[in-house]
């Protein structure tokens, strides 16, 4: 679905679950998960977690903080091999989870600060980036050939903000050039496209407390964007409210980038949801089955 269909289209409506509606359900959660393994889930994959220093106040307030998610997503992706954090949830003490230090099979984590290597774009199946990207032409040239051989792109998102500033060439690569509007707040987020692999079992809705990023700039990339959930924003001035990406993916030749704006309060990667659509995302642009991390996703995530 195209950003254009998503602004005349009709929003679903039924379950909504998520952080600003209580406890989710285990069991609700548990059965839209697919468990069932395929020789694809095995196979050897390179796995590259690229952050930055923490952008967003001091240490322990619970925002932009990358160097955590990154070494507590390496242990969730990469087992014990990957990591020598103690657990993997962010937010809080520990919980609990006799499978935390295993990985997925077959999985191999590496670690990014600023910019991933030559190496890294040579080699990796999938780079996932949470942290402000500050883009230059070289660097948009690097990206194009990594995708252009097949590579997979996941922005989550301040890499979705561009910097230095909104960018038609950077929205060529991701399908997103940058905002212009942001919030915090409850995010009610729309499913929209319930047929895409990534959005298989989800609630219609899910609800969050978080930051949203509007409007998506440069519509000649957006058309060739698929869209996954919406938020419903309002233009700036206006009482008007149009719905506005939140999760999407992209396909470029032979790369695929997932992109998702939301990630601002450190809380969100360890709700059950949320962590499952990333999961899918990072699973998605890696070209593989999209359910391959699917038994990740409870692994010390907050159902309280």
């Amino acid at each position: 679905m195209s950003i254009k269909h998503v602004v005349v289209g009709v929003f679903l409506s039924g379950l909504a679950i998520g952080v600003l509606g209580g406890a989710v359900e285990r069991t609700a959660f548990d059965a839209a998960l697919v468990k069932d393994c395929v020789p694809e889930q095995t196979a050897p994959l390179r796995v590259v977690l690229l952050a930055d220093k923490k952008d967003h106040g001091p240490v322990g307030n619970g925002l932009h903080d990358y160097p955590l998610w990154q070494e507590r997503w390496a242990l969730l992706l990469g087992g014990r091999a990957a990591s020598d954090a103690v657990q993997i949830n962010l937010h809080g003490p520990a919980i609990a989870d006799a499978a935390s230090e295993e990985g997925a099979p077959g999985v191999s984590i590496e670690h990014a600060a600023g910019w991933p290597t030559e190496g890294q774009f040579a080699t990796a199946d999938v780079i996932a980036a949470f942290c402000y990207l500050p883009w230059n032409d070289a660097r948009k040239k690097q990206v194009g050939a990594y995708l252009a051989r097949g590579g997979g792109l996941v922005v989550i998102h301040s890499a979705t903000w561009t910097q230095p500033k909104a960018d038609a060439a950077v929205a060529e690569l991701l399908g997103v050039g940058g905002f212009t509007h942001y919030r915090h707040g409850a995010v009610n987020a729309r499913v929209v496209a319930k047929e895409h692999p990534v959005c298989r079992n989800l609630p219609d809705e899910l609800r969050w407390d978080d930051e949203v990023y509007w409007p998506p700039l440069f519509p000649a990339a957006c058309e060739k964007v698929t869209v996954l959930a919406v938020s419903s924003e309002n233009d700036k001035g206006t009482a008007a409210h149009r719905p506005q990406p939140v999760f999407w993916c992209y396909e470029i030749g032979r790369g695929r980038v997932f992109g998702c704006v939301l990630g601002h309060r450190t809380a969100m990667f360890d709700d059950p949801w949320f962590r499952l659509v990333v999961l899918r995302g990072i699973a998605w642009a890696a070209g593989g089955s999209p359910f391959r991390f699917d038994r990740l996703a409870p692994r010390g995530a907050r159902f309280d």
